[in-house]
Parts: structure tokens; sequence; C-alpha cells
């Protein structure tokens, strides 16, 4: 056969020596902590989709939006919200609501939207839902 073309069998690293290099790699690290990977309580700098509040340089006070999205920033439609106030850099505030699948849905957030729909935007106390609705008003804003 060609020798170009010869495949090496690949062969995995015993747990043993997996487990030696998780330990080196993650020493001095609380890698069980919520929101570790999120930088939950970053209000500026690179984007988190654990973030609880984003300024963008502005006061706190200053904030007009708050984002109801889902807790795990899987809910696609939630997540291009999110993206949308990311890129044109609007202030804005985050509470996490559960999906269905994943649990009851907080009775705040019912009395707002009976049918309990993600993601949300609440501007100036008004209150929005379908993820196209809440975009065309970020953009017009």
């Amino acid at each position: 056969g060609n020798s170009s073309m010869a495949l090496r069998k690949a062969t995995a690293a015993p747990w043993s020596e997996l487990s030696t290099r998780l330990q080196y790699l993650t020493e001095g690290k609380d890698i069980h902590t919520a929101g570790r990977r999120g930088l939950r309580h970053r209000t500026d700098g690179p984007p988190s989709a654990q973030a609880e509040l984003r300024l963008f340089g502005a006061r706190e006070s200053e904030v007009r939006v708050v984002l109801y999205r889902d807790n795990h920033a899987w809910c696609p439609y939630c997540h291009k919200v999110w993206l949308q106030l990311e890129e044109k850099r609007v202030p804005y505030r985050v509470e996490k609501i559960s999906m269905n699948c994943y649990g009851d849905k907080k009775r705040s957030f019912l009395q707002k939207t009976p049918r309990g729909l993600l993601p949300a935007l609440e501007l100036d106390s008004n209150f929005y839902v379908e993820s196209s609705v809440i975009m065309q008003l970020i953009e017009e804003a």
C-alpha cells in the first residue's frame, strides 16, 4: 500500500492519565460553582448567556429593558433576541424563566403572560411576547 495513505492506529489515553490531566487543569478552580461558564455578574465585556445584567457603560438606573428568557439558554427564539440586544449594546436585565419541560414558571411571570411564552421583553413597563415583535421593537427603539 501507499505509505502516505497509511493510517496510524489511534489509541485513547488510559483513564488514570485522563484523571491526572483533569486534576492538573482544574487545580485551584471551583468547577462546580453555578454560572462558572458564564460570567453571571459581568455587566460589560464579552457576551455571556449567563449574565443577569448588561450595562454597556450605562448606569444601572438607566436600564429600561428586562429580557425574560429560558434558564439554560437553549431556546433559539430567546437566543436571537439576546444576540440582538448584545449586538446593539442595549442595556438590559435578565429574568430566567423555566421552560415548560423543566418545571413550572414563576407565578409573577404568568401574571404578565398567562400562556408563559418565551422570550418576553419588558420595555418601560410595557410587556411584549413573540420574538419577531420584540426584535422589531428593539430595532425601532
